[in-house]
């Protein structure tokens, strides 16, 4: 198979993203061995099938002219294009050919006859081939042969794996010694095996249900419907199962079991039909099983979507952009102090994916300085309020111990005394009576200040806990995260990336369930003939008179595939956690030193005053011990500030979650890497090495099942192929493992800014 060409890729992005079209991906697994009276029971089932699945979709879909009662708001934001129904086949035989016919012949009608011939459904057709495209076909009976080459230059896309097909015929195996006859057998039936398996597994990742006809009676070979119906299970695909033998439709959920349901009686299509139609609802417009298609505003995320596609990023005002400029930079500038580790590599982007992440990147970075800045801002202005407040206590304490003799003298002659010492006067008492002039209204001043402080506190908790800037963090960062997966699972050949699980037993959580739409919106709009990598080709036809054009081909290269995985996506997410480990534990470890030190300073302070105190109650005072009492006065003053910051770091701790960030990324960056040699948590943490060390984790198995990659490639007598699908598997590990990780995140950062005062 020749290598081929690489994933190009492009830096162009718009600041708003376009709206995904909707789609319906059905994947397709049958019988290829059918008499007519089965092909002629399955032909009915699959018109009733499509037809359900399509008018559903046109209800749905935004400005189509067939009517519902079930309007979401959610589905407003689909592009304004008519639906799409993509079927998925191996462009076998038998049921994959009928299948195609249906859905060829599939017309779904306006409400009002309009007398024009538009369609309102679109359907395309897509292929999974286990072998090289000429391999295949040649595999297939050769009265078939025609039929294949129609319907591959039908399809959009063709996705063609790496397996090997071979099946030595008996007088070749006949020639050879019997322990190489049973070795060359083995490994053909190996071969093929795992190429039938591959073709299976990767249908589903292109399927957001599979349509499956077969009589379950019959026998099971690898890779065969049974099998998928099975693995569509565990993947968590829904199944319509259609029962060539007795034309019955059974519709098979993820968490049924599938004996149970085959063996029961069928349904008549009055009460399948509005269940298949359910789900298809639930795939595509509610994420939350139901709820989101009739809630409204805040509850079905409506604000959330309306601002990724519409909003620009901040609003217009100048005076807004000001203050959250200085927000973001006041967080900037405090996280770079405890900045870390090694710089990872930024992800190369994958067009049309780039747009979408581009997009929810800049928002999730744009929401998250904001909240961050703003609790970090609250803190420091709670401090220079306690300072003033403060230092007016002091100002006022001082007031009374100032030299001011001269000004008692001026008064006293002003009332014509003759002699100051003649009058029996406390001047002490006296100057307190006649504060300083310019203090009061350096105490007003500093009130007002007080005041703004307080005032400004109020505001901006008040705006971020109001426009919500944590939870908008959070999504966007999730749904950014979600779509750094995209920029590597289409190029191992999956488009169908790793469900979410709900986080359990958490007490609070930001809802999800709008991004989760949004995400499997998009992945689920683009076509795997919009990548890069898809090509236009054309192969001999089967007679050898012609060529038959194939509009999109898709070749995988596994061993690129490993490569890209283990060198870009593991080894630069551990880079990232390794350093924000670092990063997160240096903040936490600086918070913890600074309030030790200052809680230390407070306890010196106190233990001076104490001896003051005790040296002017017993009269021990010099004569300059005015000067010591003022001094202490201030110091005692001065420490009743520290308290409040040593709070406001504790503040400042608690609501960046520093240490536990830092104790996840370092988890993280040991799952991914296997290195902890230098933990972020034990000496070492502030003189890491200049490359962190990649020694195990999901490195080592990417880096393991390259080399097996690579030894099959050196020794082709015993390649057993298919490392397509080892690499996918490989890959949808990687993959669960951030999803999970972006998931727990949301929870633990799940917190509104608090009010310092």
């Amino acid at each position: 198979m020749t290598t081929p060409p690489a994933f190009k890729t492009t830096q162009e992005t718009t600041t708003q993203p376009p709206r995904p079209r909707l789609v319906l991906r059905a994947g397709f697994a049958g019988r290829k061995d059918l008499d007519s009276g089965e092909e002629t029971r399955l032909r009915a089932a699959l018109h009733d099938v499509f037809n359900a699945l399509g008018h559903e979709l046109v209800e749905i879909a935004p400005r189509v002219p067939v009517s519902t009662n079930r309007e979401s708001r959610i589905a407003r934001f689909f592009a304004e294009q008519q639906p799409l129904l993509r079927l998925v086949t191996g462009l076998c035989e038998g049921a994959d050919l009928v299948a195609w016919q249906a859905l060829e012949t599939l017309d779904i009608k306006p409400d009002q006859p309009s007398g024009s011939a538009t369609r309102h459904l679109d359907t395309e057709l897509g292929a999974v081939l286990p072998f090289a495209v000429e391999t295949y076909r040649t595999s297939r009976p050769a009265e078939v042969q025609a039929e294949f080459d129609r319907q591959l230059a039908a399809c959009a896309w063709v996705l063609e794996l790496d397996g090997l097909y071979d099946k030595p015929d008996a007088d070749t195996l006949s020639r050879l010694p019997t322990d190489d006859a049973h070795r060359a057998s083995a490994l053909a039936n190996n071969r093929r095996s795992r190429g039938y398996r591959a073709q299976a597994a990767f249908l589903l990742r292109y399927s957001d249900i599979v349509i499956a006809a077969a009589n379950p009676a019959a026998e099971r070979k690898a890779g065969g419907t049974m099998d998928t119906v099975r693995e569509a299970q565990v993947f968590e695909l829904p199944v319509v199962f259609i029962n060539t033998h007795t034309g019955a439709v059974h519709l098979i959920a993820p968490e049924d079991d599938m004996h149970a349901v085959l063996a029961n009686t069928p349904q008549p299509a009055a009460e399948w039909q509005p269940t298949l139609k359910r789900w298809v609802r639930q795939l595509t417009i509610d994420p939350d099983g139901g709820q989101a298609s009739h809630a409204h505003g805040e509850a079905s995320g409506e604000p959330l979507l309306h601002e990724f596609f519409s909003q620009p990023e901040s609003p217009d005002q100048d005076s807004a952009k000001r203050q959250r400029r200085f927000r973001k930079w006041i967080w900037s500038a405090f996280e770079n102090r405890f900045r870390s580790g090694q710089k990872p590599k930024s992800d190369t982007p994958l067009h049309p994916y780039a747009v979408f992440r581009d997009r929810a990147s800049k928002l999730s970075g744009h929401y998250g300085a904001l909240y961050r800045g703003a609790f970090l801002l609250n803190y420091v202005l709670a401090i220079l309020a306690v300072g003033l407040a403060v230092t007016s206590l002091v100002l006022i304490a001082l007031a009374g111990h100032a030299p001011a003799e001269e000004p008692v003298v001026r008064a006293l002659q002003a009332t014509n005394v003759a002699s100051v010492d003649s009058v029996k006067i406390d001047v002490h008492s006296l100057v307190s009576a006649y504060p300083p002039p310019w203090l009061i209204p350096l105490l007003l001043v500093m009130a007002s200040i007080k005041l703004l402080i307080v005032g400004s506190i109020a505001r901006n908790t008040r705006r971020a806990n109001g426009d919500k800037w944590n939870d908008r963090a959070v999504d966007f960062r999730y749904l950014a995260e979600r779509l750094r997966g995209m920029y590597y699972l289409p190029q191992v050949g999956s488009q169908q990336p790793p469900a979410a699980e709900p986080p359990q037993f958490a007490t609070r959580v930001v809802r999800q369930s709008a991004i989760d739409w949004l995400f499997d919106a998009i992945v689920r709009s683009i076509s795997p003939a919009d990548l890069a990598s898809a090509r236009k080709a054309d192969i001999p036809s089967h007679d050898g008179a012609g060529r038959v054009p194939i509009k999109k081909l898709l070749q995988l290269n596994p061993l690129a595939g490993a490569r890209l995985v283990r060198d870009h996506w593991i080894r630069e997410q551990a880079v990232y956690h390794d350093r924000n480990a670092r990063t997160m534990h240096n903040m936490d470890h600086a918070i913890e030193q600074s309030s030790i030190a200052l809680s230390l300073i407070v306890m010196v302070i106190v233990a001076i005053d104490i001896v003051v105190a005790f040296v002017e109650w017993r009269h021990l005072l010099p004569e300059w011990g005015h000067t010591l009492t003022t001094v202490a006065v201030a110091l005692i003053s001065v420490s009743a500030v520290f308290p409040a910051i040593v709070a406001a770091l504790g503040g400042i701790r608690f609501q960046s979650e520093c240490r536990r960030l830092a104790e996840r990324s370092g988890v993280m960056r040991t799952m991914l890497s296997g290195w902890s040699q230098h933990d972020a948590h034990g000496p070492g943490a502030h003189h890491a090495p200049a490359e962190m060390q990649l020694v195990g984790g999901r490195f080592g198995v990417a880096d393991d099942l390259a080399r097996q990659i690579e030894a099959g490639a050196a020794s082709p007598a015993t390649d057993v192929g298919s490392w397509s699908h080892d690499v996918l598997r490989m890959s949808e590990r990687v993959a669960m493992d951030f999803v999970q990780e972006a998931a727990e995140w949301s929870v633990l950062y799940a917190r509104e800014v608090s009010d310092p005062g």
